[in-house]
């Protein structure tokens, strides 16, 4: 997404999308705010790029992406379709929403991507198995920074937890720009303002829950399916 968000239909920012600007203007891209925390995987995917000069960067980084939420529990197989270009220049800072962004902010830039309301709702599925692990310096661990209880299994607790109402902190108790109140501090779940303000939006928040009450639909219907044979 970082990558692929580096999109404008007004023309107001300048890039390709998803073509591997990422990758091959790291330098620049990486000293974005926006991308605070998104080294490792850059890191991870700079040498794989090296050992495979024929595949674009863009490709790449769509395919890791595709394998990557596949490895998932309850995540989804997605397609993955080649043939990307590779970056002739870095993607304008500013492209990439910042978790501070209130709702307003949010639902224009993914506007100018050509996402509606209920497609940015969508896309923050990906929070489900996300870490946001540079968002409070005084968490550590393997799940610094987990947006959710379940960080590792692509599942709708990312949406329930969000609407839950905050009572605290994580870490030291105290809190950074982007956060705001965790519902489950104790836990050590974060909540990014940026998330809040959507669940919450009166553009987004009907979908939002709708989330929540289609996984317990599936979720019946699993068992009923279980309980038939």
């Amino acid at each position: 997404f970082h990558d692929a968000v580096g999109y404008s239909v007004s023309g107001q920012y300048q890039d390709g999308g998803a073509d591997g600007s990422i990758l091959i203007f790291r330098a620049t891209a990486l000293s974005y705010v926006a991308n605070i925390g998104i080294s490792v995987p850059v890191s991870i995917l700079v040498p794989v790029q090296a050992r495979h000069p024929d595949v674009t960067a863009g490709d790449l980084i769509q395919f890791a992406g595709a394998v990557a939420l596949t490895n998932c529990p309850g995540a989804p197989q997605i397609e993955f379709l080649a043939g990307r270009p590779n970056a002739t220049a870095p993607a304008s800072d500013g492209t990439i929403p910042i978790p501070f962004s209130d709702a307003d902010a949010l639902l224009a830039r993914l506007a100018d991507v050509g996402m509606s309301p209920a497609e940015t709702v969508a896309l923050l599925a990906s929070h489900s198995v996300a870490h946001a692990p540079t968002t409070d310096p005084s968490l550590t661990g393997a799940n610094t920074g987990k947006l959710d209880t379940t960080p590792a299994e692509f599942d709708s607790e990312f949406f329930l937890e969000t609407l839950l109402n905050g009572v605290g902190y994580p870490g030291n108790g105290s809190n950074t720009i982007d956060e705001v109140e965790s519902p489950l501090p104790d836990q050590d779940v974060i909540r990014l303002e940026s998330d809040f303000a959507l669940a919450h939006d009166n553009r987004t928040a009907c979908t939002w829950q709708s989330y929540i009450s289609q996984s317990i639909l599936i979720l019946k219907y699993n068992l009923f399916e279980i309980y038939s044979y």
